[in-house]
């Protein structure tokens, strides 16, 4: 029986030793929990979606900007080129004077061109006009503006063939009217011409108007 026992021990001794071997041998073979749990990070880590990148957004290119084209200056018609060089050479003749130059008053002209194309469509010749226009009263139709005027007066000249230069020549050779050319009580100007008839023919219409501004 005692040996028995002793055996009986000494087998379980052994089996102990045995299953205390393998098992050590077990843990041995087994990784460290540490390295275990690095792997596994690791893994996760691999796995992990990189951020899709976003290309930047192109800029809008600018809409094209539509510039139109200059307005080609207007062309003048002969009769009011024939009013500007009568305006040029008034001038030009104060200037040889020593006297200031007339300012240019557009309402002025359109004043002006209605006097001259009202005679020469008539075929008359006054400062009033059949209706009993005054050189007052046609600039106060034009002035829609309300350009505060203190005077207004003008000249006016007629023939066949006549130009800037002889209309001066006929102005300044007549005292009332080489007052206004020589004076200093107006200060601005105005011109209209145009075409029709006299009596003796063919006629060409000039029209001075003068005002004076404060």
């Amino acid at each position: 029986m005692r040996r028995a026992a002793g055996h009986a021990q000494r087998t379980g001794l052994i089996w102990r030793r045995v299953a205390r071997a393998f098992g050590l041998l077990g843990l041995a073979m087994l990784p460290p929990l540490a390295a275990l749990a690095q792997e596994r990070t690791s893994a996760w880590q691999t796995q992990t979606i990189p951020e899709a990148t976003v290309p930047a957004p192109t800029p809008a290119a600018a809409p094209a900007v539509h510039v139109p084209p200059a307005a080609p200056p207007k062309q003048l018609t002969a009769l009011e080129r024939q009013a500007v060089q009568t305006i040029e050479i008034t001038n030009a003749f104060r200037r040889r004077n020593g006297l200031p130059e007339f300012k240019e008053d557009p309402v002025c002209s359109a004043a002006a061109v209605d006097h001259a194309q009202d005679m020469a469509r008539r075929s008359y010749f006054d400062h009033f006009g059949p209706g009993g226009t005054s050189p007052t009263s046609r600039y106060n139709r034009r002035n829609t503006a309300g350009q505060r005027v203190i005077r207004v007066t003008e000249n006016i000249a007629r023939g066949n063939g006549t130009t800037p230069e002889s209309a001066l020549r006929m102005w300044l050779d007549s005292s009332g009217h080489r007052k206004h050319l020589v004076g200093r009580e107006m200060n601005h100007i105005g011109v209209g011409v145009a075409n029709g008839s006299c009596f003796f023919g063919p006629c060409t219409y000039f029209v001075q108007c003068f005002s004076r501004w404060p």
